[in-house]
């Protein structure tokens, strides 16, 4: 949310600088009747508090434009809302934020024409009145306020475009993260049971006697279950103790813990690197077994191979008692909760039949769209126990795509920041030079009238704009460096000076400034330099 902030900030700091100068070339325009007014007896304090009630009204009316757009977006942004963002039923144009964009748009107006207001203020009302209503090249000191306020745009659209490309790069090597099991085709769904005396017996017997029926269904090409299933926002650790390790009470390891069937593994296709699956043997009379991951062995089984150890997980659930279970095999580390978090957690996986506690969740591979196959599911459940229901129906895509929504937010808002933010600072660009060259229209008359070819005039005015734009550039280069230092932690895969998005925003934003640039320079190289002749 800082982030987010910050960018919001940086966009507001472009448009005040833009408005700032498109008050300043306003103001240039005025001078005869400030002059006036001066002459007839206004003091400075009444123009500077004439100009500043001025752009505070224009400010307001853009916060009023801007409340108003944001109710018709609001509902579209909500959609693209992470789940797990607090209370996002209640966001609404509540009258704190009423509030809020009254103070901004007060304060900015503030911000934004104090600078004109003081500058307005300062005419000599003798000068300004002898020069009438001419157009006159603006002094060197508004030139150089002018160049400020493009060099400052282009530096902060340049940090925001930068920061925007980080997260853009981040979110791509998100979603290219192998989550450790294939979640394409597979719908995942809830059963309820009620609970009573001999549940986990009648859960394991109900499972046994459904999944068959449910993987001879068209399109189904294995099904199982599993809890809790990997980015489902479910987890549960528990404790073990290795055999022959004793270990002090309150000391003893812990890890995640998974309840599954038979076919689990290869219904979700992670890998199976040494031993063997769950079977159907492996009943609640049969010797307790247990499968690990990669992490499991590593860390409690270093240099060893685990297949026949034994361990004896804390969890009992009344009808088979803790007892030391032996390794079957290993297999993949799967990533449980986040696609970003390096170091996986350990996990070891017990058969449903021999633990139990809880109603697993159907994963289902389907050949086609898996929700196609919610209907027919619903009614072999019910054909089997109508006092089951169906619920939580979703695929595993849905799941992962739930734990990538918080970066995918964060990067749609700092890229449509970053798009407001280029395009403010190419529309200061265009504002400046088309002023500049209003100003020295007559100049540029001259020029052609002693000689200077058009493409001369184009030249110049070309090189005044990139100029502005490259002393932002190499400014915001630098802010870049030093501010996405505090981003290192929220992005993926992508070093925080990348030179790769370093190189592609500069040049986007060097190509989008020759564009802004573009345009003043043709007009400036048209004007006739027999109309210039003819008003000098």
């Amino acid at each position: 949310m800082r982030i987010l902030f910050a960018a919001v900030s940086l966009v507001l700091l472009i448009a005040c600088a833009n408005v700032a100068g498109l008050l300043l070339a306003r103001g240039s325009r005025r001078r005869a009747e400030i002059a006036l007014r001066s002459a007839l007896g206004a003091s400075r304090v009444e123009i500077v508090r004439q100009v500043l009630l001025e752009s505070v009204v224009l400010s307001f009316c853009g916060g009023a434009l801007g409340l108003a757009l944001s109710t018709v977006f609001l509902n579209s942004m909500v959609r693209f809302m992470p789940q797990n963002l607090s209370r996002l039923d209640t966001y609404s144009v509540d009258p704190t934020v009423l509030a809020f964009t009254i103070l901004a748009s007060v304060v900015t107006g503030l911000l934004f024409g104090v600078i004109p207001a003081l500058r307005i203020s300062k005419l000599d009302p003798t000068l300004a009145l002898r020069d009438g209503t001419r157009s006159v090249t603006s002094g060197r000191g508004q030139h150089r306020l002018h160049s400020m306020l493009v060099i400052s745009e282009t530096a902060l659209g340049l940090v925001l475009l930068i920061t925007s490309g980080l997260f853009i790069r981040s979110f791509v090597r998100t979603l290219s993260v192998d989550p450790g099991f294939d979640r394409r085709n597979v719908l995942t769904a809830d059963l309820s049971f009620p609970p009573g005396k001999g549940y986990a017996t009648k859960v394991a017997q109900f499972y046994d006697q459904l999944l068959p029926l449910v993987a001879a269904l068209p399109g189904v090409k294995s099904a199982a279950a599993g809890w809790p299933l990997p980015f489902s926002g479910s987890n549960i650790g528990v404790g073990f103790d290795i055999e022959d390790r004793p270990t002090a009470v309150g000391e003893m390891p812990d890890a995640n813990l998974r309840i599954v069937t038979p076919n689990y593994f290869n219904t979700l296709r992670i890998p199976l690197l040494h031993g063997r699956d769950f079977a159907a043997t492996d009943t609640g009379t049969s010797p307790p077994v247990v499968i690990v991951d990669q992490a499991f062995a590593a860390k409690f089984f270093p240099g060893e191979n685990p297949i026949g150890k034994h361990i004896k997980p804390g969890i009992n659930d009344g009808v088979h008692p803790e007892a030391m279970r032996e390794i079957l095999a290993v297999v993949g580390d799967v990533k449980q909760g986040s696609l970003t978090k390096k170091d996986a957690r350990p996990t070891y996986y017990l058969p449903l039949a021999q633990c139990g506690i809880t109603a697993p969740t159907f994963v289902i591979r389907f050949n086609g769209d898996p929700v196609a196959l919610s209907t027919p599911l619903r009614t072999l459940i019910g054909s089997v126990n109508r006092d089951v229901p169906l619920y939580h129906i979703h695929t595993l895509d849905d799941l992962v795509s739930t734990a990538a929504s918080t970066p995918r937010f964060t990067t749609l808002l700092l890229s449509s920041f970053a798009v407001m933010a280029l395009l403010l600072s190419a529309v200061g660009l265009y504002a400046v030079l088309s002023y500049m060259v209003a100003q020295r229209a007559n100049e540029m008359g001259l020029r052609m009238a002693l000689g200077a070819q058009r493409g001369d005039v184009l030249k110049l005015i070309l090189k005044r704009g990139l100029v502005l734009a490259g002393i932002g550039l190499v400014i915001g280069l630098g802010a870049s460096a030093v501010l996405t230092r505090f981003i290192s932690s929220q992005i993926y895969g992508v070093h925080a000076f990348d030179p790769v998005t370093y190189i592609v925003v500069t040049g986007l934003l060097t190509a989008i400034s020759l564009l802004a640039s573009a345009a003043p320079a043709w007009r400036a190289a048209r004007v006739d330099p027999m109309k210039t002749l003819r008003e000098q």
